[in-house]
């Protein structure tokens, strides 16, 4: 627990997966409680900022909440690849923000950026789109959990965030490794079914 409460994006974002909903959420937020403008960001790592986000920031004022960081590349002083950086500042994130989108292809598709997280054993804020099963997973995993089309749930996620990260006590995911016995495991149950 830092100076700030860093909610970390990795990965693309997109006209229909763009972190506007979370901002307009935030944005509510901050005039319910406005000292917190000063202690949230949202970091941004990957993929330049879409329209929407751009947009969402410009309109809401948002300039000094969104750090945008753009790719991670190689570090030549370190020897790290990018993939090392991003999976370091992945775990040292206060909370990764798992962006689903808004489309309706969303029912069937799973962030493929949420098994990394999964590995980070970090705090996750979803915000997903009509796909129960991701909701399910999501859930298993303690995540904060909230619904694209729903400004209310987002913000009521936001408010259940600051506050334990106030009190230190975010949640915490369990830690179960996938092994080649649990994934067969996994795959004879469904089939069963």
């Amino acid at each position: 627990y830092g100076q700030y409460l860093n909610f970390c994006h990795f990965g693309s974002l997109a006209h229909d997966r763009s972190i506007g909903p979370v901002l307009e959420a935030l944005h509510l937020f901050f005039k319910e409680v406005p000292e917190a403008k000063n202690k949230i960001k949202v970091q941004v790592y990957g993929a330049g900022l879409d329209s929407v986000s751009l947009q969402t920031i410009e309109y809401l004022e948002m300039q000094n909440v969104v750090i945008a960081h753009g790719r991670i590349e190689n570090d030549r002083n370190t020897g790290e690849s990018g993939r090392e950086r991003i999976m370091k500042l992945m775990r040292s994130s206060d909370i990764l923000l798992c962006l689903h989108g808004d489309s309706e292809w969303c029912s069937e598709y799973i962030p493929s950026k949420l098994y990394d997280y999964f590995w980070t054993n970090r705090p996750i804020f979803a915000v997903t789109h009509h796909n129960l099963q991701l909701d399910q997973m999501l859930s298993a995993k303690n995540a904060y959990l909230s619904h694209t089309s729903d400004i209310v749930i987002i913000v009521d996620a936001i408010k259940l965030i600051w506050r334990d990260w106030q009190s230190q006590s975010l949640r915490v995911m369990p830690f179960d490794p996938i092994t080649p016995e649990s994934a067969v495991k996994k795959i004879l149950e469904r089939v069963q079914k």
